[in-house]
């Protein structure tokens, strides 16, 4: 997976991936919604 800068606007969706994952989740990534404000 490439890693770039991106700008986080509020309302954009993004990819994380939680490593290392705790219990029995499965290490995917997964979409998650940007709720604060650029200037946070």
């Amino acid at each position: 997976m490439k890693k770039f800068r991106s700008v986080l606007d509020c309302g954009k969706i993004v990819w994380l991936q939680f490593n290392p994952q705790a219990g029995h989740e499965q290490a995917v990534h997964r979409p998650a919604l940007v709720l604060s404000p650029t200037s946070y």
